[in-house]
């Protein structure tokens, strides 16, 4: 007998979020992360920004013209110190999940300083695919970031690690230090020549 694949079993495992230790500590008093909205977008699109580990350090450093890993920690983390969260995709209902979309980061930054229009064209892109429709347009093959459409329970959270923010540091180094003794430590060591 054939099982069909879930949309858990296309997805990620786990997706990633960093935030600052002050706005972790409301994320506890709340007992939720908040879906905000996009400052990529003026507030057009709404949701919490993730990533998956693979595609971050594959494809995020290696974007041209910017370094999108450094860009994110220089946007989040400047003179902060700063968190890494693990968000397991099987622990999200089913509609969450189904509902996570998926964009070009390369777009949306585009998009937040070309003004209204990314080149020209709609904002398509911008706002993010479904998931299952966005591997079908070969936007995986870039530096992607997801979009979770909803608050998530803090029980569903995982707080991996903290590190204080430099931009003298590498991307690898700090990946590490949030990764130490983790599982995705072997994804840091393993492209650590990449990690700039």
């Amino acid at each position: 007998m054939n099982i069909k694949p879930t949309i858990y079993d296309t997805l990620p495992k786990n997706l990633y979020h960093i935030t600052t230790t002050d706005k972790f500590m409301k994320i506890k008093q709340d007992k939720l992360l908040k879906a905000m909205p996009d400052t990529l977008t003026n507030g057009m699109v709404k949701g919490i920004f993730v990533f998956d580990l693979e595609n971050f350090v594959q494809k995020w450093t290696k974007s041209k013209p910017m370094n999108f890993a450094r860009l994110i920690l220089d946007y989040i983390g400047k003179d902060k110190k700063i968190i890494m969260l693990r968000i397991p995709v099987k622990k999200l209902p089913e509609d969450v999940v189904n509902n996570i979309r998926t964009r070009d980061v390369d777009k949306a930054i585009d998009w937040r300083f070309s003004g209204s229009q990314y080149r020209g064209k709609s904002s398509e892109g911008v706002v993010g695919y479904k998931y299952t429709e966005a591997k079908h347009k070969t936007l995986l093959n870039g530096a992607v970031e997801h979009i979770v459409p909803s608050d998530v329970n803090l029980e569903k959270i995982e707080c991996l690690g903290m590190s204080s923010y430099d931009s003298n540091r590498s991307v690898a180094d700090i990946l590490m230090e949030f990764f130490k003794g983790q599982p995705e430590e072997k994804v840091i060591k393993d492209n650590i020549d990449t990690l700039i």
